[in-house]
């Protein structure tokens, strides 16, 4: 329920990036994120968007368990990994945009201002923000995987 309500509060647009204060986040860009911006529209966090996608694996690794003991739980594994990889996808999406966080010249995320008129500008400030979506990675030993089929 949890992870049903962030996704609900903070991915307002519908495309699993997310935006607004974020956990505590808010503090560690160049900008206060969790209030509005004098020029409207908003800011897609790079740090908050990895956040939800580290959620989404810790809530698929204990699915995972659960399901070990209990398949019922293999269907809500199916959905956490489905939440990671949507939100992956739409952190680099296929091709160079430069309305993504992702930038493969520098090789780093970004947070993106993405303004009223539908623009999107990539503020290119080498800070924590592009490091945390590294935190976003598990693994899964073989056995778990081959005794889960779905």
């Amino acid at each position: 329920m949890n992870f049903t309500w962030w996704v609900n509060r903070k991915d307002q647009s519908g495309r699993n990036v997310f935006a607004g204060g974020f956990l505590g986040l808010d503090n560690i860009g160049v900008f206060d994120r969790s209030s509005p911006l004098p020029t409207g529209g908003t800011i897609e966090q790079a740090d908050g968007t990895s956040w939800m996608a580290m959620f989404s694996f810790d809530m698929l690794t204990i699915s995972l368990e659960l399901a070990l003991e209990n398949h019922v739980y293999e269907e809500l594994a199916c959905k956490f990994f489905e939440h990671f990889v949507y939100i992956a996808a739409a952190m680099d999406r296929i091709g160079d945009n430069a309305d993504e966080l992702w930038d493969e010249q520098d090789g780093f995320f970004y947070d993106v201002l993405r303004l009223p008129n539908g623009g999107a500008v990539r503020l290119k400030l080498r800070s924590l923000v592009g490091l945390i979506p590294l935190f976003a990675s598990a693994i899964f030993e073989r056995d778990v995987l081959e005794r889960l089929p779905a």
